[in-house]
C-alpha cells in the first residue's frame, strides 16, 4: 500500500497529465460530460 507521500505525488502527476492533455487543444471548450469521459479513459488506460 503507498505512503501518503507516494498518494499525493501520484495525485499530482494524474493532475499534470490531465492539464497536458488539455492544453493539446486550447481552443476547445470541454463540456461536463466531455470531461467526465476524459478522466475515465485516462483512468482506464492507467489500470490496464
Amino acid at each position: 500500500m503507498p505512503t501518503e507521500n507516494e498518494r499525493k505525488d501520484i495525485q499530482k502527476a494524474m493532475a499534470y497529465d490531465l492539464l497536458r492533455i488539455l492544453k493539446q487543444n486550447p481552443e476547445k471548450a470541454y463540456t461536463a460530460e466531455e470531461l467526465e469521459k476524459l478522466i475515465d479513459a485516462y483512468i482506464t488506460g492507467a489500470q490496464q
